[in-house]
């Protein structure tokens, strides 16, 4: 017995270094560099030569932002830093042609798939073919669409966001996700419009796609197309153990960061990012209605007096800090940051109405527009909808529904 428990802790020793000395199954990249020889003459802001990276690398699409009209990108060498062990082809650092907005396709190869990547270059034909039939049969090989996209000046004095275009999500297709076509028509690579549809995944993981806070509602529309359904949604035994009771439905021009969903929920709603302003806007339109649920609730799940409110504004803001740092506005400031220039929202509000509710507004301004900051692409802007004001501190009623359609910006004319 005396030499069992010898033996024991050696054995649990050695199995403790095997699996430390394990491949690596990890095939991320961690972050994206331009690699452009003169970073003035290609981009905006210099900020932008970094792309912006989801925490959770939820996204297989890298865009390189707010790229000027006049870049040349026939040569650019755009570089990697990626998962720890794995590789990359073609190699961070190799010249390619991104000009005319071209994609370009990379491959994350993780450690443990790294000995299949050296038997398919030695066969040297066919490398990303066989590299993409390998990833779809489950090896850990990841596909990048790479990109720098031109900023090219809106046309139009209207943007109309109409909520026709979604999909469920790419990965596991359990959520539904919503992007609007570019000015030229062309549909966007990466999701314009986010939702913490993610996050409600990680809570309540077995949900059908349309048992989700932000869904679509075919046909349900104004003129008879598709609009969108915020719903207030409890999110269980799992959101309860976490304090996290219930889940606003809600929609935004921006992104949603899953990595800090669960732990810093305010900072999970990046506002505005990747949302570029063109143009001075002065008018918002659209339609809505809203349910109120039964019982408001607080963020200990008590009952609390009083009906619950949605929200519907706009928010026009100075995309870098005073100290030239880029930034974007989260669920804690997006109200008081003095990044906010503009703001234009819903204050009265008609309830349990079955007819579209319409709604106008006018921006309110905090400061003037700076017009070399326009044309220098320093603001950016936020759409931002949720069927309880205050679900992001986790207080409202479970039930609530808000029904949004056909929002419509409208800009300044060009001079």
């Amino acid at each position: 017995m005396r030499k069992l428990l010898f033996i024991l802790p050696m054995l649990l020793a050695l199995s403790s270094c095997i699996k430390d000395e394990l491949p690596n199954m990890e095939c991320d990249i961690i972050a994206a560099y331009a690699g452009v020889a003169d970073p003035d003459e290609v981009f905006f802001q210099l900020s932008d030569t970094i792309a912006p990276i989801n925490a959770d690398y939820a996204s297989s699409m890298i865009q390189f932002q707010r790229v000027t009209p006049w870049a040349d990108l026939t040569h650019a060498a755009p570089r990697f830093r990626i998962s720890e062990g794995a590789v990359l082809y073609p190699p961070s650092g190799t010249l390619r042609d991104f000009s005319n907005d071209t994609t370009q396709v990379y491959f994350c190869i993780a450690e443990d798939a790294v000995p299949l990547f050296e038997s398919i270059k030695a066969s040297g034909t066919q490398i990303e073919q066989k590299l993409f039939t390998a990833s779809q049969e489950g090896r850990h090989i990841r596909t990048y669409f790479v990109q720098y996209k031109h900023s090219a000046s809106q046309a139009s004095d209207i943007t109309e966001y109409p909520f026709e275009h979604y999909f469920l999500e790419l990965k596991k297709q359990k959520y539904y996700e919503w992007s609007d076509p570019y000015s030229d028509g062309t549909l966007r690579e990466v999701p314009n419009w986010a939702t913490a549809n993610a996050g409600f995944a990680t809570a309540r993981g077995s949900a059908l796609p349309d048992e989700y806070p932000t869904v679509p509602v075919k046909g349900g529309g104004v003129d008879g197309g598709d609009c969108v359904k915020l719903e207030t949604c409890s999110t269980g035994a799992f959101g309860q153990l976490f304090g996290l009771p219930l889940a606003a439905g809600n929609l935004y021009l921006g992104t949603f960061n899953l990595s800090q969903a669960l732990t810093n929920t305010l900072k999970a709603t990046r506002f505005g990012e990747n949302s570029t302003l063109e143009r001075v806007p002065i008018r918002m339109t659209g339609y809505y209605k809203y349910f109120p649920g039964e019982q408001m609730t607080d963020a200990m799940s008590n009952n609390i007096e009083g009906t619950d409110m949605p929200a519907l504004y706009c928010v026009v803001y100075r995309n870098h800090d005073a100290e030239g740092n880029a930034a974007v506005l989260y669920g804690d400031d997006v109200s008081d940051s003095p990044l906010v220039v503009a703001r234009a929202e819903v204050v009265e509000w008609q309830y349990d109405t079955e007819e579209w509710v319409p709604f106008s507004l006018e921006f309110s301004w905090r400061e003037p527009i700076d017009v070399a900051l326009l044309k220098a692409k320093g603001y950016n802007f936020a759409i931002i909808c949720s069927s309880s004001k205050d679900g992001a501190d986790f207080v409202g009623a479970v039930g609530s529904k808000l029904y949004v359609d056909n929002i419509t910006m409208y800009y300044e004319p060009e001079e």
